[in-house]
């Protein structure tokens, strides 16, 4: 429906100032062309305008969708120049058919020229039909008018000399309709309201041309009136057409180009053929008989109808043919597509397949009834319907979704989809997408994957490292020590395997969550959660898990590893891994096996190592002792680390003690003085039964004289042989020399009990005891499976339990944290548990005054 709103505003002006002035300039008229024709200068002013608007309005098409309309341009602009010949220079000089008259001819044409241009731009327009169609409706107004006997065919009351004229008004008009009805009676849908409008300014120009016909066979104000003002509505209704064009040439597509009926078309042809038997039964009514060239205009009418009719039936077998012939091709194109085409309907119901979509889908040509949903992998039906509801057809990415296969593999399928507007079905194209999208995993696992190891990779940890997390996390940087050493003795293809049990090895200690990544090189990161504390103890596993020996390319190493640890701030993930790596290179300073927190003042001092001599004479070299209970958290064992008391900087314990004392030469006196302290320590102990373990370090025992040591340790203490224990792990049984056994026979034979130490991180019980007889096991509970998955470190703990006491071999059970991990170690069978949950780091006063108020068991 077209408004006033749809009307420009210079356009508004134009028809209210037209009607005006034509109330005011039709009365003052001169009669016959003898004077000033105002309204004819009124006519042109109106025309000028509606020029103006048309041609701006064209300015801002595109070039194609503008082509159609530039005549009616030229029309208006030709029909304002011979509106102001005509207005102003009356009279003789004018009369007749002269120069106006052939601009007037050349405006009322461009309409039709319009028209027929838009017709073009409708699909299987045939001109033959618009011929014939336009002849019946020009011929059946002219048989109208003859059959009433109308002044338009029958200018009986004109002047002798203009009869001509008036004819050929009469002629003009029936001419403008029936052209203009059978050429804009169908459209697109583009077009429907532009040419509908265009079909409305041809028929007042019409009515105006047989409006000036009566006006010559009856002179009269009131003809004159009705021509103009049907002359001025012709014009504004061509410029609001042009106005309502669309903007783009749209009509590419065959939906785009489709017929669409006109109403004000449909309804001027039909009025056109009815007309014809109204007119002739009320002439019979009313006893008045009928020309012959009546009879004549009703036969050409007739014949042309018969024409049309087989017109009609020789394109309706057209359209079949090409109908049949655009469905083979349509159909061999669809069932020779490696892609699916599949239409469903509003319940997902597929109503028609075709074989690649049958293929893909996984169903029978006579399957009747399948619904699309019940193909589809059950995790993604929910996907699938909404993303049907939320996403009109052809909107929206592609759906992906699975379909399952026989052998439990799975079909990724890529949809697009498209609807016919107002229609309830839809048109699914289906594609095979399961080797691409495989390749795109592929593709995105080695972006984020380093090709070795199997890890992450450097740009997926600080992805990690950037991404927001609801708790705290910590960020540990992890450098192999002596790794070079694998390349230079068994090659880099060993040095690779290595790198591939490290990173199996790291997985053991974390979470399933947590994230494990490869740096380069030997260097590796972990980003754990949780607090600083948890992370220095997730360290502290890596450290643990990282010495024992690694066997690759038929060689065993002892590699370790030194570990920096930073939590995650708000300063970001790049701050976390700067901080991370200093702590990381401050714990290789203070040597092998260490572990780093951020923030810790850096030991220069220490990181020089003690004078060994004077840390001595001044007493600084103390034991710490950690506690190992029996069940009823009696104490029967303390294990005997070597600590240096710091005056600046905090203690200097256990492994990294050792290292100092390696780095001075003076492992060998640190391990002398141990044994005499640890074996003077548990003499003086009020409980005579509790034994005192020390360890061997890998790679810094001394084996030459290690029975004579031993023995000169407990003679100097009067300790019993059988409470003193001696602690190693596979790493120093297979890196020490070839004296280390021999040594730990003979201080066996003496009573001293073995301590095998790290169980289960290295290899078969089995092995070691055909090289060594050992009386002690000693398991970390948290070294057995991932991180905080209690469940199954005791399941394996367990499983040792029952292996070392078949061999009658002591277990103890390391790591433990809480007293209920302590009540379940005891329940799966070991001996001796120890860890934070029990006394641990107690100085000899404070495990002597413990022992004195534990009764002997």
């Amino acid at each position: 429906m077209i408004g006033p709103r749809d009307l420009p505003g210079r356009l508004r002006w134009t028809a209210l100032l037209g009607l005006l002035g034509l109330v005011l300039a039709v009365p003052f008229s001169a009669p016959g062309g003898t004077g000033m024709q105002w309204d004819e200068l009124v006519l042109g002013s109106v025309a000028t305008s509606c020029a103006v608007v048309v041609v701006r309005r064209l300015r801002t098409l595109e070039p194609a969708a503008a082509r159609p309309w530039w005549p009616v341009a030229v029309g208006a602009g030709c029909f304002a120049v011979a509106q102001f010949l005509a207005g102003a220079f009356p009279g003789p000089a004018f009369d007749g058919f002269g120069l106006d008259e052939v601009l007037l001819v050349v405006g009322a044409a461009t309409p039709l020229v319009t028209a027929g241009l838009l017709a073009r731009r409708v699909i299987r327009t045939r001109w033959s039909a618009l011929v014939v169609d336009g002849t019946v409706v020009a011929t059946a107004v002219l048989v109208v008018t003859e059959v009433l006997r109308a002044p338009l065919v029958n200018p009986a009351g004109a002047p002798e000399d203009l009869r001509t004229l008036v004819l050929l008004y009469g002629c003009h008009a029936a001419l403008m309709l029936g052209a203009g009805g059978a050429v804009c009676t169908v459209s697109t849908a583009g077009l429907r309201r532009s040419v509908t409008t265009l079909m409305a300014a041809i028929a007042a120009q019409s009515v105006g041309a047989g409006a000036e016909a009566m006006s010559i066979v009856s002179p009269g104000t009131f003809w004159t009136a009705v021509s103009d003002l049907s002359v001025a509505i012709s014009l504004l209704a061509t410029a609001l057409a042009v106005v309502l064009a669309p903007a783009a040439f749209t009509e590419r597509s065959a939906r785009a180009a489709a017929p669409v009926v006109s109403p004000v078309g449909l309804l001027l042809v039909v009025a056109a053929l009815l007309a014809l038997p109204a007119s002739t039964l009320y002439m019979d009514l009313r006893g008045e008989g009928h020309s012959v060239l009546a009879d004549l205009g009703m036969a050409v009418v007739f014949v042309l109808m018969a024409g049309r009719v087989v017109l009609r039936i020789r394109e309706d077998g057209r359209m079949t043919e090409d109908l049949v012939r655009n469905e083979e091709d349509f159909r061999e194109l669809i069932e020779a597509s490696s892609d699916g085409i599949a239409i469903m309907d509003a319940g997902f119901r597929l109503l028609f397949t075709s074989p690649a979509a049958r293929s893909l889908l996984g169903v029978r040509a006579d399957d009747a009834e399948v619904s699309l949903l019940e193909l589809v992998a059950p995790e993604d039906r929910e996907l699938l319907r909404l993303a049907t509801l939320d996403h009109p057809a052809g909107e929206g990415p592609p759906l992906q979704f699975r379909v399952p296969l026989d052998g439990g593999l799975r079909r990724e399928l890529e949809v697009t989809s498209s609807e016919r507007p107002g229609g309830s079905r839809r048109v699914l194209y289906l594609r095979d997408v399961t080797t691409r999208r495989r390749r795109e995993r592929e593709l995105e696992r080695m972006a984020y994957t380093d090709h070795l190891t199997g890890l992450a990779n450097r740009a997926m940890l600080f992805q990690e490292l950037a991404a927001p997390a609801p708790e705290e996390r910590c960020l540990l940087i992890v450098d192999l020590d002596g790794f070079k050493a694998v390349n230079d003795v068994a090659g880099h293809e060993a040095g690779d395997q290595l790198l591939v049990d490290v990173a199996r090895r790291l997985h053991t200690v974390v979470r399933e969550d947590d994230l494990v990544a490869r740096l380069g090189g030997d260097e590796f990161a972990v980003l754990v959660s949780g607090t600083l504390p948890d992370g220095e103890d997730v360290a502290q596993r890596v450290v643990d898990v990282m010495a024992m020996p690694f066997r690759s390319g038929g060689h065993t190493f002892a590699t370790g590893a030194s570990v920096g640890v930073a939590p995650l701030t708000a300063a970001g993930g790049q701050s976390a891994f700067r901080e991370a790596d200093a702590a990381l290179r401050s714990a290789k300073r203070a040597g092998k096996g260490c572990v780093r927190l951020a923030g810790e003042d850096l030991r220069e001092g220490v990181e020089q190592g003690p004078d060994f001599d004077d840390v001595v004479a001044e007493g600084v070299f103390t034991v710490r002792l950690d506690a190992a209970c029996g069940p009823g958290r009696r104490i029967e064992m303390v294990h005997a680390v070597p600590t240096w008391s710091h005056p600046e900087h905090e203690d200097v314990r256990g492994l990294e003690l050792w290292g100092f004392a390696d780095r001075q030469g003076r492992a060998g006196e640190l391990q002398t003085w141990l044994l005499h302290e640890a074996c003077h320590v548990a003499a003086g102990l009020p409980d005579e039964e509790v034994a005192v373990a020390v360890s061997l370090p890998a790679g810094l025992v001394t084996v030459d004289g290690l029975a004579t040591t031993v023995a000169g340790a407990l003679a100097a203490s009067g300790l019993p042989a059988t409470r003193l224990v001696l602690s190693f792990t596979e790493e120093t049984l297979l890196i020490s020399s070839a004296g280390l056994v021999p040594e730990l026979e003979a201080v066996r034979r003496t009573g001293v009990r073995l301590c095998l130490d790290n169980y289960g991180m290295g290899h078969s019980i089995f092995a070691l005891l055909a090289r060594v007889a050992l009386d002690l096991v000693r398991v970390d509970l948290t070294a057995l499976a991932a991180r905080d998955d209690t469940t199954r470190a005791l399941q394996v703990l367990a499983a040792i339990a029952r292996t070392s006491g078949g061999f009658g071999l002591t277990s103890i059970a390391g790591g433990i944290s809480t007293p209920e991990l302590c009540d379940a170690a005891f329940a799966v069978g070991v001996h001796l548990v120890h860890g934070r949950a029990l006394p641990h780091d107690l100085s000899p006063d404070d495990l002597a005054r413990r022992v004195a108020v534990v009764p002997s068991a």
